[in-house]
């Protein structure tokens, strides 16, 4: 089925409540057979949709359906978890490195896991919020006159929430949250060009590095009654590639940090001033996340690519994954779809497989740090 698009430039509005998935794309996204797929249907009583095909009917699954199944194994455990919350940041010093298709399509895979997952958008040009369906420039009543649902302009950002000095109207989480793939999928703190004043309101509080930690620590405690973000298990944050207050306070707080890396000498250089300034962070902070840096955009036997990732894994040892996400015309063909890679039903093993191959590997470094941590 078609996703319902109007275009404007530069990304298509996809309402993601109408895409549907045959049984097979389902079971595959949530890691089952087709037949496990059945059983929890019936176990459950869930209500799948049919659709016609030729003589016979069948069933046609939406978004929502197939994120209910995630929290439905994942409740009644069949999917492990992680033994606490985490916190993740996406981040290199470097334009072009897949961070924001990293950001969303993670989040995707962490929700097909059943788990409660948050989306930070911590870039003021608004890429996530941008690949998840809502628009930062016009408003509700512009969209309106496009033929496109007004719930997709963005009402505020994290520091609407964060309530920094006196730059940002105060809100709370229901004004500012979005759930573009319904309430099971990931959930969104959008971002808009205002969020650029966050830096300067950053740099007027106390304790100016750790405003986000501290927002985290009390939020998630539910010790901030307009934000309690107590429920997520996850809390990813896309950041802009400038090495603002923003980005800063984002790696601070992370426990995790996720470094979509290209193969070329500047990329590594972007890098390598990265883990140095970890380094520094380590030495004034006492703690440091742990770095993932995954190679993408990946060219198969290529001399000068091979030399380059035997350079990367000699600088960063048991930092770089295993699995790599190769270059394809998957991912901008999904973006003009308006259909994230994860969700998009034409991807293939060299693009989406290989994102899944990706996410497995993270998921297995993630609990191999919070389990031993424990």
């Amino acid at each position: 089925m078609t996703a319902t698009e109007v275009e404007i430039d530069p990304y298509p509005y996809t309402d993601f409540a109408s895409l549907a998935y045959p049984p097979q794309f389902a079971a595959e996204a949530l890691g089952v057979s087709p037949q496990t797929l059945k059983i929890i249907e019936r176990d459950n009583d869930l209500k799948i949709s049919r659709v016609p095909r030729g003589s016979v009917e069948v069933r046609n699954y939406s978004l929502n359906d197939i994120f209910q199944i995630a929290r439905i194994r994942r409740e009644s455990k069949h999917i492990k978890g992680f033994t606490r919350p985490i916190t993740i940041s996406v981040f290199v010093p470097k334009g072009g490195t897949a961070k924001t298709t990293t950001t969303c399509n993670l989040a995707i895979q962490f929700s097909l896991m059943g788990l409660k997952v948050l989306v930070i958008d911590n870039d003021q040009q608004a890429d996530v919020s941008t690949m998840m369906g809502y628009d930062p420039d016009l408003t509700a009543e512009e969209l309106i006159d496009m033929g496109i649902p007004g719930e997709r302009s963005i009402n505020g950002h994290i520091g609407n929430l964060m309530r920094v000095g006196n730059f940002y109207q105060p809100m709370s989480l229901e004004e500012v949250v979005k759930k573009p793939f319904g309430e099971h999928g990931p959930h969104l703190i959008p971002a808009e060009d205002s969020l650029d004043d966050m830096d300067s309101a950053l740099r007027s509080a106390n304790g100016s590095d750790f405003r986000y930690s501290l927002f985290f620590e009390q939020a998630r405690t539910g010790a901030l009654p307009h934000c309690n973000l107590s429920s997520y298990d996850v809390i990813i944050m896309d950041n802009a590639p400038a090495g603002s207050l923003l980005s800063r306070n984002s790696m601070v707080a992370a426990d995790f940090l996720i470094c979509p890396i290209r193969m070329d000498k500047f990329s590594f250089r972007a890098l390598s001033r990265l883990a140095f300034r970890l380094g520094e962070f380590a030495k004034d902070f006492k703690r440091a996340p742990e770095i993932v840096a995954i190679p993408t955009m990946y060219v198969r036997n290529r001399p000068r690519v091979e030399r380059n990732m035997a350079s990367l894994i000699s600088l960063f040892p048991g930092k770089v994954t295993e699995s790599r996400l190769y270059h394809s015309e998957d991912y901008s063909k999904s973006l003009e779809d308006g259909v994230p890679l994860s969700l998009w039903r034409t991807g293939t093993e060299n693009s989406l497989g290989a994102m899944r191959e990706v996410f497995e590997e993270l998921v297995a470094r993630i609990r191999a740090v919070t389990e031993v941590a424990k």
